[in-house]
């Protein structure tokens, strides 16, 4: 089973995240504390990570950093409200596999996960090129 680790400060997220992904079949934990998910990272292995870019105490692109420099490969994906493509340059450059903008549709989140997670087609994921391998 895949395990998916979702970092939000928003607990109706986390929550409907969890539901909606744990109806596929993918095992998932949440924290709405981004120094409790690193720990959480940190202390197990993950398929997936989502992860909020603004949260109450921290920064969610910082915590991309350290997510990097324990694991390089696991897929992370970046919520966000700000849709500005900054924001998602700046997530990529710091190793996210791609992102979604909030609020994120269920559907579009499913098929993204499914795709990264499965193999399965999705469209629904942004990616942004990289100009320099990692």
């Amino acid at each position: 089973m895949k395990k998916i680790l979702i970092i939000d400060d928003e607990e109706g997220m986390c929550w409907a995240l969890e539901k909606s992904l744990n109806q596929d079949g993918f095992e998932v934990v949440t924290t709405t504390n981004g120094n409790e998910g690193i720990a959480i990272f940190n202390s197990h292995s993950f398929d997936l990570v989502l992860l909020d870019v603004k949260l109450k105490e921290s920064n969610g692109l910082l915590l991309l950093e350290q997510i990097r420099k324990t694991n390089s490969l696991v897929p992370v994906l970046i919520m966000t409200g700000y849709s500005s493509m900054s924001v998602a340059l700046e997530a990529v450059d710091k190793g996210a596999t791609g992102y979604l903008t909030k609020p994120v549709k269920v559907s579009n989140l499913r098929e993204t996960v499914r795709e990264l997670l499965l193999g399965e087609s999705a469209e629904k994921v942004r990616t942004i090129p990289r100009d320099k391998p990692r």
